[in-house]
């Protein structure tokens, strides 16, 4: 592996704990103010998940090929049945369509070199 790939994979891994650090499951969301990551029911089958997108990398420089986020979801604990792909410029995605149940969600960022973090920490939210 080259040192700019290499340094490219720590840094999405950086972002992924970044994410991870705090977020909590919880009987109606998951959030943490300090990361960004939430997950908050809509209603109607609906859950919204937000996150605060990284901006540069963890040595102060710009972040330049950030290329997306994915969102991994499910009915079970550490069991993600469904992914959506969202790109580098949003910070948060509707999810739709979701049946009555508890929703566990992590995510990930991905680079343009298809290089993917790790997962953040699960949160949890209960669509009714």
């Amino acid at each position: 592996m080259s040192k700019l790939t290499v340094k490219k994979l720590l840094i999405y891994i950086a972002f992924a704990f970044y994410l991870s650090a705090c977020a909590e499951g919880g009987g109606g969301s998951g959030s943490d103010s300090d990361s960004g990551f939430s997950v908050s029911p809509r209603g109607d089958g609906t859950a919204l998940v937000s996150w605060m997108p990284p901006t540069e990398n963890t040595d102060g420089s710009p972040l330049t090929d950030l290329a997306g986020f994915k969102v991994y979801y499910g009915t079970s604990p550490g069991n993600y049945s469904n992914t959506e792909t969202i790109g580098p410029g949003l910070s948060s995605y509707l999810v739709e369509s979701l049946p009555v149940s508890s929703w566990y969600f992590v995510m990930t960022a991905f680079n343009t070199s298809g290089i993917e973090s790790v997962y953040s920490t699960e949160a949890n939210v209960a669509i009714n």
